[in-house]
């Protein structure tokens, strides 16, 4: 029986860098510009409010008098409920300003730094900073 537990033991030893990188990947912020920070203010047409990450979804007009639809990657419900936020801070057709990086590959995609509600209420985004 010790010979097993030393073998599975040595296996998984064998297999951590296998499956490190995929872990630690869940969290990077490879795929944003971290350097070149935007804010963004359209309508809120969703918040999503679920694990792994909250996601605001928001109409932003664009410069040819279109609308994009935005999704910004917040933090967990757990993260943002200890700096302040809940599932009903952010509502359906709430208009804000969202400032965050946007993703390198140019799609309105964008992880939040901090949200400025229509009250001028600032909510930080908290766990998020630039150069992590």
């Amino acid at each position: 029986m010790k010979i097993r537990a030393f073998l599975l033991t040595l296996a998984a030893i064998a297999l951590a860098p296998v499956f490190a990188p995929r872990a630690a990947a869940h969290h990077s912020s490879a795929g944003f510009n971290l350097q070149h920070p935007i804010n963004i203010k359209g309508k809120v047409t969703k918040f999503d409010w679920a694990n792994p990450h909250a996601f605001i979804y928001l109409n932003v007009k664009n410069k040819n008098g279109g609308v994009d639809e935005w999704r910004v990657e917040a933090n967990s419900p757990n993260m943002l409920s200890r700096v302040g936020w809940s599932r009903d801070i952010i509502k359906e057709g709430d208009e804000i300003t969202v400032n965050g990086a946007p993703a390198n590959n140019g799609s309105e995609v964008m992880r939040l730094q901090n949200v400025i509600l229509a009250n001028g209420q600032k909510l930080d985004g908290q766990g998020f900073s630039y150069g992590h």
